[in-house]
């Protein structure tokens, strides 16, 4: 009896760390108007991840639903996935083509509160409506994929 209660309360667990360990990285922007020339080829928004390093939302965030999601292509052909860490220190291409640090990406968006998720077009406008913080994480990918579908329709009214 004991074991059957154990195997029930440890099955859904080792379920959850593998999906976990199957979600994919998430790539750390470094090149934005690399990210922009592959958007715009492509015809597909860009998602930035705006997150910090010791934010338990992000790192919830980003092992519940966008690796697992990534991990699943679940973004292949309707956006890219890319990261800023607001902690980074080196710095990184933007939009424009330009040097600039994530504390400077940060502000340009007003995206200071982690975690953020920006739906942008190639040239780096905000395209669809972000969503801060996690408010309910069990329709969280859902709502993305509401957003992604939302900026696909920006992006191609634009056409």
């Amino acid at each position: 009896m004991f074991a059957r209660i154990a195997m029930a309360i440890l099955l859904p667990l080792i379920a959850q760390q593998s999906l976990l360990a199957s979600g994919a990285e998430i790539p750390q922007a470094g090149n934005l108007a690399e990210v922009a020339r592959l958007s715009r080829q492509q015809g597909i928004p860009v998602i930035v991840f705006v997150s910090r390093d010791a934010c338990p939302y992000c790192r919830t965030l980003r092992n519940t639903v966008l690796g697992p999601m990534s991990a699943a292509d679940r973004f292949e052909n309707r956006a890219i996935l890319t990261e800023v860490s607001l902690d980074r220190v080196e710095p990184l291409t933007g939009f424009a083509n330009k040097q600039l640090t994530a504390k400077e990406f940060g502000a340009h968006y007003r995206a200071e509160i982690t975690p953020t998720l920006l739906f942008l077009d190639s040239e780096g406008r905000e395209i669809g409506k972000r969503i801060v913080g996690i408010s309910n994480l069990e329709l969280y990918g859902f709502y993305l994929q509401k957003s992604i579908d939302q900026a696909l329709l920006a992006i191609h009214s634009n056409d």
